[in-house]
């Protein structure tokens, strides 16, 4: 498979990276994503895997009508059996998190340690449509595109795939 993809990435010259204002058009065009302030994340000062200062901007999104659209039948299973789960227990006052594990709110946090390009990203809630476009959004090295079965290679041509960029 990862041959004839990177046929159809040959033949389509799909771009390497993404500019800043493309990935936040994008997300506010494809996805009905909404910026919100970098402090509404400031618990990720505390993750090892977060490189805090890098973030560019976050998103949160919350359209009912765009997250239906995003959701695999695994997904929303999870989100039904998180949602039961969640339902023996008392609501705290943040239900952010809540949102998250049952599907009505997906953060996206967007890093740049550049300031011209998507160099990382952290997912926030189960969507793995979503996931394949920042896969594709955040690029690769034009160096790395040279053997299809290379497993990092291989694993690109995928999300590009299903992201619907081949």
């Amino acid at each position: 498979m990862s041959k004839s993809l990177y046929q159809l990435f040959q033949i389509k010259q799909i771009s390497y990276q993404y500019d800043l204002k493309f990935v936040d058009q994008l997300l506010r065009t494809k996805y009905g994503a909404i910026e919100v302030s970098k402090s509404t994340v400031e618990d990720l000062k505390n993750d090892p895997m977060c490189d805090f200062d890098a973030i560019y901007k976050c998103y949160v999104i919350t359209d009912v009508v765009v997250l239906d659209s995003l959701f695999t039948p695994e997904e929303r299973s999870i989100q039904s059996e998180m949602a039961k789960e969640n339902s023996k227990y008392p609501a705290e006052d943040d239900s952010l998190w809540r949102d998250i594990q049952e599907g009505r709110m997906i953060r996206v946090i967007v890093d740049s340690d550049n300031g011209n390009t998507m160099t990382g990203f952290n997912l926030q809630g189960l969507c793995e449509v979503l996931m394949y476009e920042l896969y594709v959004l955040k690029g690769i090295k034009p160096e790395a595109c040279t053997d299809p079965n290379d497993p990092y290679f291989a694993h690109y041509l995928e999300c590009l795939d299903k992201a619907g960029y081949l």
